[in-house]
């Protein structure tokens, strides 16, 4: 896990915002806010990010 939020954040994520998605692998969908998160999580993981 921590090889991808360093791989994600050095991509463009948001550190804090890599690490929720690391930690959010068994789930199919993680809600925010932030629609820069959404857009760059894009194809990620196979949890979804999208707004709620």
């Amino acid at each position: 896990m921590n090889c991808k939020v360093l791989t994600w954040h050095e991509s463009g994520l948001d550190f804090a915002d890599a690490f929720h998605l690391a930690q959010s692998r068994q789930h199919t969908h993680l809600y925010t806010f932030d629609e820069k998160f959404v857009k760059r999580s894009q194809g990620l993981t196979a949890c979804e990010v999208k707004k709620p």
